[in-house]
């Protein structure tokens, strides 16, 4: 019961985190159209909603395995590495000529940050309560 309180309180602190970050990311300079920018913004909202979502399952399949700390270090890397995917499916599909790289690069920014402080958000208060999980029980034991 415990455990789904801090899934609980992690999805609802990454999505807080997640929203305060997309709002800051949007700061940022847009160069596109306005029918453009209003869907590249609904775009990413939707891309850190649904990553709020996928980052608590994955980490909760994490959590059913041995060696928890490990395995969920691990998932935070691959979900910090799941961004770039969409960078890689871009280029393939469009390639690399006449790209403006300034204009680009914002709009990585914007994306990817929202998506890494979900998966950060979510990874430290699931790490810190596993690791005060453990120190209870090695005190118990001994």
């Amino acid at each position: 019961m415990r455990l789904a309180g801090v899934f609980i309180l992690a999805l609802l602190a990454s999505a807080v985190a997640g929203m305060a970050a997309y709002a800051a990311m949007s700061l940022l300079p847009n160069w596109d159209d306005p029918a453009g920018r209003g869907l590249g913004e609904a775009f990413r909202f939707v891309l850190t909603a649904g990553y709020v979502i996928l980052g608590i399952v994955l980490y909760g399949l994490v959590l059913w395995r041995r060696d928890r700390e490990r395995r969920l270090k691990r998932m935070l890397y691959v979900l910090f590495l799941v961004p770039f995917l969409v960078v890689v499916l871009g280029l393939l599909d469009n390639g690399s000529h006449n790209v403006n790289w300034l204009r680009e690069g914002v709009g990585l920014v914007q994306m990817f940050v929202p998506l890494w402080t979900v998966a950060l958000a979510q990874w430290l208060i699931l790490h810190i309560f596993l690791s005060r999980q453990s120190t209870l029980a090695k005190a118990a034991s001994t």
